[in-house]
């Protein structure tokens, strides 16, 4: 057995070599073929073994490996192996991101994945994934019993400026159909700058994206970093036309978004069985059963770091499909390459004219509405002549289906890439994320219009034309408008009071898209909840964009709301009685019915909110 080198750190070792005896043995190598691969139980500290993966271009390099110590129990039902990485290139640079995956083999038999990593580590030492807790992925490939989807979902607002998604119109949709929830978990997470850099971590995967700025860059990188991923900009994928038949030690992309831009993870690939290969010896995601793109990767050079190296590397040729992301593996199949969900963006700017993206985009839900909406706003920032404070008209339609769902807004934001694709990713979410249908979304476009001014309003006065009124008269209504800039313009509209409405006081309330969706929760209740899928679209309709001014006329007489949808002129008396006696849950209570709406639209986003009681008698 060789003796440890001098220079590695004693502290380390010891830690491990005190913790395993007291630690819970796995049985993770008890059906292995150990003919090819070697179970935990025959490691020993010292073992020598060879590492395989790419440094430069396409051609799988050989470093040397020694077995530190093995940590039984590290996780429930993991073992973790300690190693120390030995050559000219890893002695520079430590572990990169980029080498998960890297197969380690002992005397020609593999032990496993390079997989994890400690930030700030003046040595190349890392853990290495047993091969026999990747292997289950090769059983479960062909496994279509689970759904296509990989998690709780609820990105989409992940994507938002800070502040703007409570009082966006897809906001008052997620909370009205009540997949108002915190963001989906991104994956295993990294413990990066954790401990002071002490805590051992997957190693980070360099997720290569073309398009978009710097600031755009450093705002994904914030988005996608609790999943281990590091962003860095590159080349679109299928820059580099070298063949490559993938095999172990090979870079390997799981790609999310091709097309006019393109966002691929880079790992290693592990083990190849026939088509099949398992790689990276961790999760992405831990989304479960994905379908995404398997490309060839080109490292075109390392990029050595203070925490933990890089690989700088692109996409390359489609070749398979990976259909498994699971907690210690990403695995997947050669050969066919999966259907993707079409994606066009058109960003039109004042003065500096159009520009057109067309992407394909993985179809796991939620993680195709996450990826579909960073790569809108990373082609919306490459589109714009400047991404500061903006105003903007967005249309979206996204087809689900037989069902297309057409949705608009105008708003003003601090940073229009990303609301822009926040407002995409939401709009998927909150299709996907409904309690009635599994639905896919076949295709979806976007529209933004860049506005070449601020653009918003706000009401400043109402007035009505007389006090009193009598049933069946008609308000006219006087709306003074005030733009940021103080100029001042006028509305005038009319509401109708039906003949049969009894003396008392009706309440005129007028207000911008935010505070209609605020008080039209508040108006219906439980009755705004819908009770099939048809009537969560319908929210959509129920909703208003940003540049609507809503007067509604409504009554201190109760109301009732017939599984999902409003009643008009139920009495007061009849609406209390069948609302009591509901026990189905079919129907509910409105607490002010609506007697009288009227809207009409502006070229600016409205906020302000007035409100006036409106008499009503029938002799004067």
């Amino acid at each position: 057995m060789q003796r440890l080198p001098s220079s590695f750190p004693i502290a380390i070792v010891v830690a491990v070599l005190a913790l395993a005896p007291a630690l819970a043995t796995t049985a993770s190598g008890a059906e292995l073929d150990t003919e090819r691969f070697v179970p935990v139980e025959e490691l020993e500290p010292g073992d020598r073994c060879v590492g395989k993966t790419v440094f430069s271009g396409t051609e799988i390099e050989e470093f040397e490996v020694e077995i530190l110590g093995i940590v039984r129990g590290s996780a429930p039902g993991s073992d973790l192996i300690v190693a120390r990485a030995f050559g000219e290139t890893l002695e520079r640079t430590g572990i990169l991101q980029g080498m998960s995956g890297s197969p380690v083999y002992l005397d020609g038999r593999l032990v496993g994945a390079m997989s994890s990593t400690w930030a700030y580590t003046k040595e190349p030492i890392g853990g290495i994934t047993p091969i026999g807790e990747m292997l289950p992925a090769l059983d479960a490939m062909d496994d279509e019993t689970g759904e296509l989807r990989g998690g709780s979902g609820g990105f989409g607002r992940l994507l938002f400026p800070e502040g703007e998604f409570a009082a966006s119109r897809i906001g008052w949709l997620a909370t009205a159909a009540g997949t108002q929830h915190s963001p989906g978990d991104l994956g295993p997470g990294a413990a990066l700058g954790s401990y002071e850099g002490r805590a051992m971590t997957p190693i980070g995967v360099p997720l290569v994206v073309s398009g978009g700025d710097d600031a755009f860059l450093e705002r994904v990188n914030e988005i996608l970093g609790a999943a281990g991923v590091s962003v860095v900009r590159g080349a679109a994928a299928g820059q580099t036309d070298t063949a490559v038949e993938l095999e172990p030690g090979s870079a390997v992309g799981v790609q999310f978004v091709t097309g006019d831009v393109s966002w691929t993870a880079i790992g290693t690939v592990t083990h190849r069985e026939g088509n099949d290969i398992v790689a990276f010896g961790h999760p992405l995601f831990n989304a479960g059963r994905v379908e995404s793109p398997m490309v060839t990767a080109y490292v075109h050079t390392l990029l050595p770091l203070q925490t933990v190296s890089q690989k700088f590397a692109s996409g390359g040729e489609m070749v398979g499909t990976f259909l498994q992301d699971r907690r210690r593996m990403v695995a997947g199949r050669v050969g066919p390459i999966p259907d993707l969900m079409p994606l066009k963006v058109r960003v039109n700017e004042e003065g500096y004219g159009s520009s057109d993206f067309e992407f394909g985009v993985m179809r796991t839900p939620p993680y195709s509405s996450l990826f579909a909406g960073l790569a809108a706003s990373g082609a919306v920032a490459q589109a714009v002549f400047s991404a500061g404070r903006s105003s903007a008209d967005l249309t979206l339609s996204v087809r689900t289906g037989d069902d297309v769902v057409e949705y608009s807004t105008t708003f003003y934001t601090a940073d229009l890439p990303m609301r822009a694709g926040g407002e995409l990713a939401a709009l998927m979410d909150f299709v996907f994320e409904n309690s009635f249908e599994v639905r896919e979304i076949s295709s979806a476009e976007l529209t933004v219009d860049v506005l070449g001014e601020r653009r918003q309003t706000f009401i400043e006065r109402v007035d009505i034309d007389r006090p009193i009124y009598h049933p069946g008269d008609e308000i006219e209504v006087s709306i003074a408008l005030r733009d940021w800039k103080g100029a001042r313009s006028d509305e005038s509209i009319r509401l109708s009071i039906p003949a049969s409405i009894q003396d008392g006081f009706l309440l005129l309330r007028i207000g911008g898209a935010d505070s209609y969706h605020e008080w039209e929760a508040d108006r219906l209740g439980g009755g705004l909840r819908p009770r099939n899928f048809e009537q969560h679209l319908a929210l959509i309709e129920r909703s208003k964009p940003g540049d609507i001014v809503v007067a509604q006329l409504v009554s201190e007489e109760p109301g009732l709301s017939l599984q999902g949808d409003e009643l008009r002129d139920v009495p007061g008396r009849a609406a209390l009685a069948l609302g009591s006696s509901a026990t189905s849950g079919a129907v509910d209570l409105v607490e002010y019915s609506l007697v009288d709406q009227v809207e009409f639209t502006t070229n600016r986003e409205v906020h302000g909110y007035h409100e006036l009681l409106v008499v009503v008698r029938e002799d004067n």
